[in-house]
């Protein structure tokens, strides 16, 4: 162990007599893994064991609220409600202190973010007048509501308590329920809790107040906070910090967040991966705090190596470094970088896919990693049950099918047609600002070469091969390959790839086909570059990128129209002739979109034709085909877990 690289970081720190074992908290995460009611879970344990286990000083369960109404919650979300969950939230606490961290929850409420049926009983947000969505079934908030839902924060805050929590976390970022008094955005009371910085911030004080004397002064609470919404209107620094100044008297963590989730400054909440360059966020809010405050400053924000989170600390800007991303790509980073194997770490692609439990309540996984929740290594199968595996194609299923395979004892020869490894993943990842893409190629294809799987490139597997091989088990992994339909003139249009890879240069005024993630990375790239850029695709526009996780789409969506870019949707594509020949999906009105240049990027089928015809011959006891090959469409989540579940099943 070389601990002694990162001093500042592995340095304890103790607050109110509780002593964190180093400077790293796992960032609030929204997990997703309890029962459907909120009681603890099995699935719920074993997440947070692994989180423990990544090496944190803690980890903090994220968004948990502290009404379980039908409306402010998802399903499977922990119940801090009732006390007839006291016994598994306890259970939750001794499982991650049995495994080296504390645990934390952050207590929120989504405020105007919750929808209350139409038909229903309106919500109670903090200022009817501006609610999240025209339309939406609100009324502002009256004294006996403003109590009730204090109640409820010291309520749960104690009930954490007797769980036997020792910290907790107060949302009042991200434009969530405190968060939302403070913002002159979404506060436009004419009260005294209204209008002026300082009316703006007195409920908040008082919520925390309250927390402060229910707990006692033997628990540590941490508060979350935006240090600017980055909206037109909203949350400035200078309130943001005046308010921070005046909570240090009830807290004793100040986190340093910013954005609001409601909006697009939420790609500064969750970091997308269009905006460049990759650094840590927030670290100037975070010092500029730190020179004003008595308490401990933690930041948040981008932070992905301990290589990072070591400068921000012993530079004296944080006191604590935050992370949550990484440490789904890769729990071991901790261990991995005090080895001093920091570049054998898995990077994090930015893809947000993780971030879809906080948007769509669907549980927490992570694209890259199907290990993501899961602790030890993985299982090996008895010696006199090993097979010789056969994988057939080299992009991500099948690597991620031959590193598992291998990990599992089995005898593994991946066999690729083209002279290297990474499938359509290459052509993904050659945008400029898909740098994270690229980073974390390099990593899968290098530790593929190393796995110990017998890598045989430049063959196309043929069914007299796989006889000649005799393998006892074969995955196929064939992936997909790019559409060309039967269009007059498309045979003209260069194709993505080409576009992409700068094999081929475009002319000034360029109309790309396709109004998926490719077709539209690719138009974003072309009018970085002072191209004139319009795409035009047969789906609704609001279909376009339907399959992108919401923060990235809405980031992508926003520099596409900073940079012009035309979006036509419901246009079906007649012919290509010095531009695109289009009759209107609805109206049937023929459109003529001039250019210098045609770009097809209309997507990928599955290349299955051998996936199938083995099948056919060996049956579903011999074949797996995975990933692409399986489905119309390029996406990685898919070829990473449905390639590692064949794997851990032969």
């Amino acid at each position: 162990m070389k601990a002694n690289r990162y001093p500042h970081v592995f340095q304890p720190i103790t607050i109110r007599g509780l002593t964190l074992k180093n400077r790293l908290e796992y960032a609030p995460t929204v997990v997703l893994k309890c029962n459907a009611d909120g009681t603890m879970s099995q699935d719920m344990l074993d997440f947070m064991e692994w989180q423990a286990k990544t090496g944190v000083g803690w980890v903090t369960v994220g968004d948990t609220p502290v009404t379980h109404d039908n409306t402010s919650h998802w399903l499977c979300e922990m119940n801090v409600c009732d006390d007839d969950c006291i016994h598994g939230m306890n259970a939750l606490v001794e499982k991650c202190r049995q495994n080296g961290a504390e645990l934390s929850v952050e207590l929120a409420y989504a405020g105007r973010g919750n929808r209350a049926p139409a038909d229903g009983q309106p919500t109670a947000i903090v200022s009817a007048e501006r609610p999240l969505n025209p339309g939406d079934n609100v009324r502002t908030m009256n004294r006996a509501d403003m109590d009730e839902m204090k109640q409820n924060f010291v309520d749960c805050a104690v009930r954490c308590k007797h769980a036997g929590f020792r910290m907790i976390l107060i949302h009042c970022a991200h434009n969530n329920f405190l968060a939302q008094w403070l913002s002159p955005d979404s506060n436009v009371r004419t009260d005294e809790y209204g209008g002026c910085p300082e009316n703006r911030r007195k409920y908040p004080l008082e919520v925390l107040k309250a927390i402060r004397e229910a707990v006692g002064n033997d628990m540590v609470i941490e508060l979350r906070v935006s240090a600017t919404e980055g909206i037109p209107g909203g949350l400035e620094f200078e309130e943001s910090l005046a308010f921070m100044e005046l909570a240090q008297e009830y807290v004793d963590i100040m986190h340093v967040s910013q954005g609001s989730i409601f909006h697009l400054s939420a790609r500064y909440t969750i970091p997308t991966y269009f905006r460049e360059p990759h650094k840590p966020l927030n670290v100037d809010y975070a010092a500029e705090v730190k020179k004003h405050l008595h308490i401990p400053v933690a930041v948040v924000g981008m932070i992905t190596t301990l290589e990072e989170a070591e400068d921000i600390i012993a530079s004296g800007k944080a006191d604590i470094v935050a992370m949550a991303k990484s440490f789904m790509a890769d729990g071991d980073i901790i261990h991995k970088s005090l080895a001093g194997e920091s570049a054998e770490v898995r990077p994090c692609t930015r893809c947000d896919l993780c971030g879809n439990a906080n948007t769509y309540g669907t549980a927490m996984s992570c694209a890259i990693n199907p290990r993501c929740g899961i602790a030890g290594a993985i299982e090996q199968v008895p010696e006199a049950e090993r097979k010789r595996v056969m994988v057939i194609g080299g992009g991500p299923a099948g690597m991620m099918a031959a590193q598992t395979l291998v990990k599992r004892g089995h005898t593994v020869t991946l066999y690729e047609k083209t002279d290297k490894l990474g499938g359509l993943l290459i052509d993904a990842s050659m945008v400029p600002f898909k740098q994270l893409m690229r980073e974390y190629l390099d990593w899968d294809i290098k530790e593929t070469m190393k796995c110990g799987a017998k890598i045989v490139l430049n063959t196309a597997v043929t069914e007299d091969l796989i006889e000649q091989e005799d393998p006892d088990a074969i995955i196929v992994a064939t992936g997909s390959v790019y559409v060309n339909p039967p269009i007059p003139g498309m045979d003209s249009a260069l194709a993505v790839r080409d576009v992409d890879s700068h094999a081929v240069e475009p002319g000034k005024n360029v109309v790309v086909c396709g109004g998926g993630i490719t077709g539209l990375e690719c138009a974003l790239a072309l009018a970085q570059e002072g191209r004139t850029v319009t795409v035009v695709d047969m789906l609704p526009r609001e279909n376009f990128v339907m399959e992108m996780p919401i923060f990235n789409k809405a980031d992508l969506l926003a520099q596409l129209e900073e940079k012009g870019v035309q979006l036509i949707g419901s246009q079906k594509i007649q012919s290509i002739d010095g531009g695109v020949h289009t009759v209107d999906a609805g109206s049937g009105e023929a459109h003529f979109y001039a250019a210098d240049s045609v770009v097809n990027a209309l997507g990928v089928k599955p290349d299955n034709a051998l996936g199938l015809a083995l099948l056919a011959k060996y049956g579903s006891h011999q074949v797996v085909m995975v990933g692409d090959c399986t489905a119309r469409g390029g996406n990685y989540y898919r070829a990473n877990h449905e390639a590692y579940d064949a794997a851990m099943r032969i």
